[in-house]
């Protein structure tokens, strides 16, 4: 594939957060390798479910599907990459597989994607999984939580088995990154660092590319 515009939905992953500067964060590496636009749509702490009551951030809750808006109509491809901190923070109940509203997680995916298959082709749609993660397996997340909730992978199997079921494309790459407690491709447990936004963006350049 050859694209001229990318889009990247995401959260502080994708806006750069701990890169040291914007020019190295994975989407903008992104755009170099490919010699093409990257529109960088990442908003940190935001999340794919809409949660009620909402936070004290007006950004945090600015969920995913009402962000399909913002997207350029001309993209070639849309990367949707979330669900770390619907894990991490996310007050939403999981639901149930074939919800359809966003207050639900499961809904919340499902929702998100007929949003953007208002405006794309589902060839031009990847959903790429949540990353390794620090304590990614704790029931209360980032403990704030006051019920205990799925592991990330529970979270990464509904996100996988919902896109799926409209023949979207899911990418899983976190086992390329590894764990952060086994590499030094991150700053944080939860952020890469500049080493892993530039592995991040080399992964995402060979799909792409190889991408029918």
């Amino acid at each position: 594939m050859t694209p001229k515009i990318i889009d990247i939905l995401g959260d502080s992953i994708t806006e750069g957060a701990l890169a040291t500067s914007y020019d190295k964060n994975f989407v903008s590496l992104l755009a170099k390798h490919l010699n093409c636009k990257v529109i960088n749509h990442g908003i940190s702490g935001t999340r794919i479910a809409y949660q009620k009551p909402g936070s004290n951030s007006i950004g945090w809750d600015a969920f995913y599907g009402s962000r399909v808006k913002d997207l350029d109509k001309n993209a070639d491809l849309v990367i949707v990459f979330g669900g770390t901190n619907d894990f991490g923070h996310g007050l939403a109940p999981i639901g149930q597989i074939g919800d359809k509203s966003p207050d639900t997680f499961c809904g919340a995916v499902d929702y998100l994607v007929n949003e953007l298959l208002k405006k794309y082709d589902k060839k031009q749609i990847v959903f790429l999984l949540p990353l390794y993660r620090f304590n990614d397996d704790n029931p209360m997340g980032d403990g704030v939580r006051t019920s205990p909730t799925l592991p990330l992978q529970g979270y990464r199997d509904i996100m996988s088995e919902i896109v799926k079921s409209y023949d979207i494309e899911v990418l899983d790459v976190k086992d390329l990154m590894g764990k952060p407690e086994d590499t030094d491709l991150y700053a944080d447990g939860l952020h890469p660092n500049d080493k892993g936004h530039a592995k991040l963006a080399d992964i995402l350049a060979d799909f792409v590319s190889k991408k029918k």
